[in-house]
This record gives C-alpha cells, structure tokens and sequence, in this order.
C-alpha cells in the first residue's frame, strides 16, 4: 500500500480532495499546492487513525477510471509512513535519570534540534532493534 487515488474537484473557492477508496478522508486546498500537500496529510492521519477493517486496498487507476467521471482530476497520493508516525497515538510517563545523564542528553539533542522524547524514543528503538529478545545471555 503505497499510494492511494485522489479525486481533485476545482471549485470558485478552493480545490476539493477526496479519497474515493476511504470513506471520509477529505480535504481541500486553496490552490493545486495546498491541495495536494493537504491530500498527502490528511491520508497519513486517515491511515493512521482508522480502525483496520475500513482500510481499503488502494484501487488502480483502472478500476477508478470506471467510476470517476473526469478522469483528469485523478492524481495519485504517496502514503508517507514518517508522516503516517506522526500521527501514532502518544502517552506521557515519568522518566527518572540522573542528572549528568539527563545533561548529556540535553546536550546532545539540543545540537540536533530535537525533544528529549524524540530523542529517548529513538535511542529506545535503536537499543531494541540492536538487542531483540533472546539475545540476551
């Protein structure tokens, strides 16, 4: 699943969006810029967000030819799975570190523009892909 279709509808005051193969994914755009760029967001929160069972195969170009009347407002839209994480549900917890720990690492993330949770996160999911379970003596 890396793209899904979109059906571009140009009206007098913005650029419509809509997902034909996910019922309620739309949006819009004031000009073919924000439109598109809006169409790429909100298919990764749709993604993300939906239950399972109404996330469709995309179709092909083919199968929505038979029922989209224009076909020139047929674009398709990458799924961007960055963006698709973006949207991933978060939950706060405390985390305790002593104090040179915690400098370094604001130290460190500080250089990369980052959040502490980001950078936690990432070092968490870098240990864990390094170190899977079994691994361990």
């Amino acid at each position: 699943m890396n793209r899904y279709f979109a059906i571009f509808k140009p009206t007098n005051k913005a650029i419509e969006v809509e997902f034909p193969d996910l019922i309620g994914c739309v949006t819009f755009g004031k000009d073919w810029d924000e439109a598109i760029e809006n169409a790429a967001d909100v298919l990764a929160a749709w993604l993300a967000n939906a239950e399972p069972k109404f996330i469709k195969p995309a179709s092909t170009y083919k199968q929505l030819q038979k029922r989209i009347k224009d076909k020139n407002q047929l674009m398709p839209i990458m799924v961007n799975p960055a963006v698709i994480e973006s949207y991933q549900e978060l939950k706060r917890f405390n985390v305790i570190f002593p104090v040179n720990t915690l400098n370094k690492v604001d130290k460190y993330r500080i250089k990369l523009g980052l959040k502490r949770s980001k950078i936690l996160q990432m070092a968490a999911e870098e240990y864990i892909a390094m170190h899977p379970l079994g691994s361990r003596s």
